[in-house]
């Protein structure tokens, strides 16, 4: 397959980018009728909304981290270590202190309120907004956690991003990626992630709470660290492309497998020790399984770049963090108001796609004191 120019390969990483984080509000929108427990639960869920929530489970927030890998490395571009930072402290920083103070609260409210815990209004509840780390108290991040982890790994990872644009550096990572292309060394991937699940799960605590969450740190890390070197080999990629009905094939044989063998439709499903070792290679791969074969359909399909592309990837951010407090008001409403599972579904995702479309287009986007607040960079 002929490799696509550049501006293409920064089409499917806007794709990505833009479907990635759809699919997250998608999500979100299903959580109150998940079964799985939230900051507001249905008495009913749906079992067929979790039945597709719990097979993105495998690889939606990896394509996250992925996508955001692919970024930093382009974001970085020539500028000095130093003023990289200043910009990811402005980029991710700001936006992650002013949600916690703005976007969150709302959330901790309708939690409280819907659970018993407090029974007056958002304003009687702002002066205790502050007070104790939830769960215990209400000072949280919630989806805002992923803000959070980008910006520790990226300091963490700024080493290794400074020296693979370094002519050295480079000629290392290409030739890796030439191994990779022939070799179909991708698929090695799943063993640093298995060994995680395997060893660092059970050791950690305080999940996407960063502090002492090892496991998302070195699980997340790995799939920054991936986007970040296979989005800037074009052969890499062409490789992807030209394996992805493999990849599918091994995504759909191994999802059968987590299903038929250890899920077996449980709400919960509980691994016992004996078959965890199994359980962990078999979502490893999985999980690998799914990123090359959406990677490599992108690369195949997604070099289109439509008009509204642009626009669409610079709302990204603010629709991240806008679309959870709008999806808990609107769920909180719909659980009261009694409508049903799948039409209240339905009605929130609606609802949380349509109020932040509103609030971008008319409030943030041409504001220039609330774009840097909400990631964006000046008009």
């Amino acid at each position: 397959m002929s490799t696509p120019p550049a501006d293409a390969r920064r089409a499917d990483l806007d794709w990505l980018r833009v479907l990635a984080f759809a699919l997250l509000i998608l999500y979100h929108a299903g959580m109150p009728w998940s079964g799985w427990g939230w900051h507001i639960e249905a008495e009913e869920p749906l079992d067929a909304l979790r039945a597709v929530m719990r097979f993105m489970n495998r690889w939606r927030m990896p394509l996250i981290f992925l996508v955001s890998g692919a970024a930093i490395a382009l974001a970085l571009g020539q500028r000095s270590p130093l003023e990289f930072v200043r910009d990811r402290m402005h980029r991710l920083l700001l936006p992650l202190l002013f949600g916690m103070v703005v976007l969150v609260p709302p959330q901790v409210w309708v939690e409280r309120r819907y659970r018993g815990q407090f029974a007056g209004s958002f304003v009687e509840f702002l002066p205790r907004a502050f007070d104790g780390v939830y769960p215990a108290g209400n000072l949280s991040w919630h989806h805002l956690w992923f803000l959070a982890y980008v910006l520790v790994l990226t300091l963490i990872l700024l080493p290794f991003f400074v020296w693979a644009r370094s002519p050295a550096g480079a000629a290392r990572l290409d030739a890796l990626a030439d191994l990779s292309a022939r070799f179909r060394l991708s698929w090695m991937l799943a063993l640093p992630v298995a060994a995680t699940l395997l060893w660092l799960q059970p050791l950690s605590s305080n999940p996407n709470g960063l502090i002492g969450d090892w496991f998302g740190l070195a699980y997340y890390g790995l799939f920054l660290l991936f986007g970040a070197v296979v989005f800037r080999a074009p052969r890499w990629l062409d490789a992807l492309a030209r394996d992805r009905w493999f990849a599918l094939a091994v995504g759909v044989a191994t999802w059968t497998a987590l299903n038929l063998i250890f899920i077996r439709g449980e709400v919960r499903p509980r691994i016992a020790a004996d078959e965890r070792l199994w359980f962990v290679l078999v979502q490893a791969i999985n999980t690998v399984a799914w990123l090359l074969t959406i990677l490599g359909f992108a690369r195949r399909y997604l070099v289109a770049r439509p008009p509204f592309l642009a626009a669409a990837t610079e709302a990204v951010y603010p629709f991240y963090m806008l679309h959870q407090t709008i999806t808990v008001l609107v769920a909180w409403g719909v659980l009261a108001l009694g409508i049903a599972p799948a039409a209240g579904y339905l009605v929130t995702v609606f609802a949380t796609f349509a109020g932040s479309a509103a609030l971008y287009l008319l409030l943030i986007r041409s504001r220039r004191w609330l774009r840097p607040l909400f990631g964006m960079k000046p008009a």
